[in-house]
């Protein structure tokens, strides 16, 4: 198997999830040899399902007096 970002050489590898959440605690892995590119399950999953954008509402600006000029002094 060949890394996408390298093309180097891909092995397997045992990666341990260190938050140790409701899924496995050890994972199987591809790890390039290479680049250090990490290919897992979830991340195929991921990388496979389409992202959508995500819209952000506009904040909007405060509104503030007017500055008033200020008298400069002449030396």
């Amino acid at each position: 198997m060949n890394c996408a970002r390298c093309n180097g050489l891909m092995v397997v590898d045992d990666c341990l999830d260190v938050k140790g959440g409701m899924g496995e605690l050890w994972i199987r892995a591809y790890r390039c040899i290479m680049c250090g590119n990490l290919m897992d399950p979830v991340i195929n999953q991921h990388r496979s399902t389409p992202v959508q954008a995500q819209v952000l509402p506009f904040r909007k600006r405060l509104r503030r007096a007017p500055r008033t000029p200020v008298a400069r002094l002449t030396a």
